[in-house]
């Protein structure tokens, strides 16, 4: 007895809907992957600017229990300058020996080169300037620290202000440090739809 097989494949207008189907599925799919990673991206960021705000007011507290000439008449600033912040390093030769040289923020690269030293800026539609200097420490005036909404250029990446000046009532105001990245034209926004500079 001879048993004929059947050899019927599939038709050109299944593979046609199979096909269309698929490109359905990943239409729907690869915009929810890309967001998943800008949230991942932000979150990270958001965890690097924790651990450096931790760090300064580390070394803050540790230069306030020094008690050796702090306050902004001595040679022993309350807050960490901006270079030691660059560096990631208290390294003013007028830090009490105790503290002198203590790291603010455990990176993985560490460098004496300015700019170098702290953790990388990593966020979403980075510009070309940014990216170029991801670790970048400005210097910020009071008021511009204070000004919002703080406006940056491509270079921007961090941005702090060390406490060096008094305020109306003669006070000596906090350190401050952001990512100053609040440009129209970019979406650097997290889930609750805050940009970086509301971290």
């Amino acid at each position: 007895m001879h048993i004929v097989k059947s050899e019927r494949g599939f038709t050109l207008i299944e593979m046609i809907i199979v096909i269309i189907l698929l490109g359905l599925l990943s239409s729907m799919a690869i915009p929810y992957y890309l967001n998943m990673q800008k949230e991942a991206k932000i979150a990270s960021t958001k965890g690097k600017l924790a651990a450096i705000r931790g760090g300064i007011e580390l070394a803050h507290a540790k230069i306030i229990t020094s008690g050796v000439n702090t306050g902004p008449d001595g040679d022993n600033p309350d807050w960490p300058t901006l270079e030691e912040v660059q560096r990631n390093e208290l390294i003013l030769s007028t830090r009490p020996e105790a503290i002198r040289n203590l790291r603010m923020v455990r990176a993985d690269h560490y460098s004496t080169i300015i700019n170098e030293a702290l953790p990388l800026l990593n966020l979403p539609d980075m510009t070309a300037g940014m990216i170029g200097r991801p670790a970048a420490v400005m210097g910020r005036s009071l008021s511009e620290a204070v000004n919002q909404p703080r406006v940056a250029n491509e270079s921007t990446g961090w941005a702090y202000y060390p406490g060096n000046e008094r305020d109306t009532n003669g006070r000596m105001v906090d350190a401050m440090f952001y990512i100053n990245d609040d440009r129209n034209y970019t979406d650097n926004k997290d889930g609750a739809n805050r940009v970086p500079s509301d971290y």
